[in-house]
């Protein structure tokens, strides 16, 4: 444990155990249910982005919690870097947190969608077995489906270790 950590104290673990059951994928269905059939793909392409958005902000709501982060610190933790180096100096080795993986992942489809058209950059060269580097990025239905129950694990395990330091 590092010398600036924060004692956790029963209000905040009881705000911490609400954040834990925090639904990620609640916007992204709501945004699934609202589409048509037509627009099938286009919306899990919407809903993927959605996803990594309720991501980061409740992981940076948990975060800045926990350690008592003003906004810049708080605005840090969207870069995997920065996010890295605040949870060390907590005590809390980030990549090693299951999950981990799947984040970058989704951030990296995220990044992709809103900037290169949804084509498949070299990070995501075979993320998935339907996706090929250069190649437009193919059943996000699935892809969805798939990361959507991983990210989920991803952040309860991410509030546990905030829980145990």
């Amino acid at each position: 444990m590092s010398l600036d950590s924060h004692p956790i104290n029963s209000a905040l673990l009881s705000q911490l155990q609400i954040l834990k059951q925090t639904d990620l994928t609640q916007s992204a269905t709501q945004l699934l249910q609202r589409s048509n059939k037509a627009q099938r793909q286009e919306s899990f392409k919407r809903a993927l982005v959605e996803l990594n958005q309720s991501f980061e902000e409740a992981l940076a709501d948990a975060v800045a919690l926990r350690f008592n982060l003003h906004a810049g610190q708080r605005k840090k933790l969207h870069f995997k870097k920065d996010r890295t180096r605040i949870l060390k100096q907590h005590g809390i080795d980030y990549p090693a947190i299951d999950g981990a993986e799947t984040a970058q992942i989704l951030l990296l489809i995220t990044q992709s969608i809103v900037f290169d058209d949804a084509i498949v950059s070299k990070d995501l060269h075979d993320a998935f077995p339907f996706w090929k580097e250069g190649y437009p990025m193919v059943q996000f239905d699935n892809t969805y489906t798939l990361l959507a129950e991983d990210i989920q694990i991803h952040y309860q395990n991410v509030i546990d270790q905030l829980l145990k330091i």
